[in-house]
């Protein structure tokens, strides 16, 4: 009997398994808080995916290496079941990547709905829109939410930050300090907000500099001729490769003929008018219009703009041209670009007269671009109206978004970044074109696979039994 038990005790010790022990269980939960532990103080990301789709590529991380310190992103997104958090979900995907390889980058979501006034002073107009901040400069980035679009956004902020904006004083020129309606403050005041670097009141005599890069020259309506020394200054400045913005009033007014005549411009001497505007009792010289070209500033613009006292602009096809010409804005669809019309000085109705005037629409906002050497674009912007940066005429429709949105394309003239798009494998199911075979494959999934389980289970549990 005895060495019945023992062999009894030695079969059990000998088919007996580590976690029948009594301390397994302890065991194992003392070794699960350990692993927690050490995940909870080492961050380990490893991509799994077969072509490297998790991982940021070359490009971005050259970027993200030539922008030290705090990169601060704000995303107003809603905190609703659907929506919102689709948005939240996209954004942190992405930035995830970035903040395993910038360790300052960082993000905090607003919900617009409970903090209604800081979405409204941040001028949001989407849910799922990014504010984009690094040293004191801004951008903004919505749908989509990809490597390539984000990294883009930061190649700008780290250009902006170099490239400040100099804005010419001395020919009566909209001044960024006066707080009156011909004065600029408004403007001075939304391009502080924005990041944007401004130098104002400088004289043209310090513009020319063999630095680089040059600051963006602006020529912010100038009310009396820019001496000949001054023209020579503002030539050489683009011969340089430096960015000019350029309100006109007409060519020879301002002095700047030659120049106009060196960019192969045409800038009409009298206003652009519209005799629609007599029905509504406007000047016809005061124009409105939501015409745009998708390029440039004025890619996915969509607000009404006004421009009081406009000229023409227009650039014919130069031989061996080496610059692009961006028509962005125009207006007066019915009216034209009248030699003879002075505000003020004849009631009578205008006549077109085909000699001397040029029939509308007339453009009365063109850009110029080329590419340097360097891999950078020199942009050139011209607005028809001298007025157009004042605070007048910012206060008007959405002349103050197109503003903005000019003089940051115009600044962030760097190249941007092409990634390749990498395919995805295996990412296309082909499932039977019969209903039938359809519903059997869906009702074996969604009944056929639990049953099957179920009886497994059972199986095994019965088989226990037994033994």
């Amino acid at each position: 009997m005895a060495k019945s038990n023992a062999a009894s005790r030695l079969s059990f010790a000998l088919t007996a398994h580590w976690w029948q022990h009594r301390l397994a269980v302890p065991a194992l939960l003392l070794l699960t808080l350990a692993l927690g532990a050490l995940a909870w103080q080492c961050h380990i990301m490893v991509d799994t995916t077969h072509n490297h789709r998790n991982t940021l590529s070359a490009a971005s991380i050259q970027v993200l290496q030539h922008l030290p310190g705090t990169i601060e992103i704000t995303a107003f997104c809603s905190n609703s079941p659907y929506k919102g958090r689709y948005f939240r979900k996209s954004i942190t995907s992405l930035l995830q990547r970035y903040q395993y390889l910038h360790a300052d980058l960082r993000v905090q979501f607003i919900d617009p709905a409970t903090a209604p006034t800081l979405a409204r002073e941040q001028q949001v107009k989407k849910e799922g829109e990014m504010i984009i901040r690094y040293r004191g400069q801004e951008k903004r980035m919505y749908l989509p939410y990809t490597e390539e679009a984000f990294t883009n956004v930061l190649l700008q902020l780290q250009h902006g930050e170099r490239a400040p904006l100099l804005f010419a004083s001395g020919q009566g020129e909209t001044a960024l300090d006066n707080t009156s309606a011909s004065g600029g403050s408004q403007l001075a005041q939304a391009m502080q907000a924005a990041g944007l670097q401004v130098l104002a009141n400088t004289a043209l005599t310090t513009v020319a500099s063999k630095d680089k890069p040059l600051p963006t020259l602006v020529l912010a309506g100038a009310t009396r001729a820019y001496t000949p020394a001054q023209a020579a200054t503002i030539q050489a400045h683009l011969a340089q490769g430096g960015n000019l913005v350029w309100l006109v009033d007409s060519a020879q007014t301002q002095g700047l003929q030659a120049l106009a005549e060196w960019l192969g411009l045409n800038i009409s001497p009298g206003m652009v008018i519209d005799p629609a505007n007599r029905q509504f009792d406007i000047p016809l010289h005061a124009l409105s219009t939501q015409h745009y070209a998708a390029q440039g500033p004025t890619q996915d613009f969509a607000l009404r703009t006004f421009f009081d006292e406009a000229h023409a602009i227009q650039r014919m096809r130069q031989p061996n041209d080496t610059w692009r010409t961006l028509p962005l804005v125009a207006a007066a669809e019915h009216g034209w670009a009248s030699a003879r019309y002075r505000p003020g000085q004849s009631t009578a109705p205008p006549v077109f007269h085909p000699e001397t005037d040029i029939q509308g629409p007339a453009t009365v906002m063109l850009a110029l671009e080329k590419n340097l050497a360097t891999g950078e674009r020199q942009r050139i912007l011209i607005i028809g109206s001298r007025q157009f940066f004042t605070n007048s005429q910012l206060e008007r429709g959405g002349n103050l978004a197109l503003s903005m949105q000019s003089l940051r394309w115009v600044v962030n003239n760097q190249p941007s970044v092409s990634l390749a798009v990498t395919p995805l494998r295996d990412s296309v199911i082909a499932l039977p074109a019969k209903q039938t075979w359809l519903i059997l494959l869906f009702n074996g999934f969604q009944f056929g696979l639990p049953a099957l389980l179920l009886w497994a289970g059972w199986l095994s549990w019965r088989r226990k039994q037994r033994v």
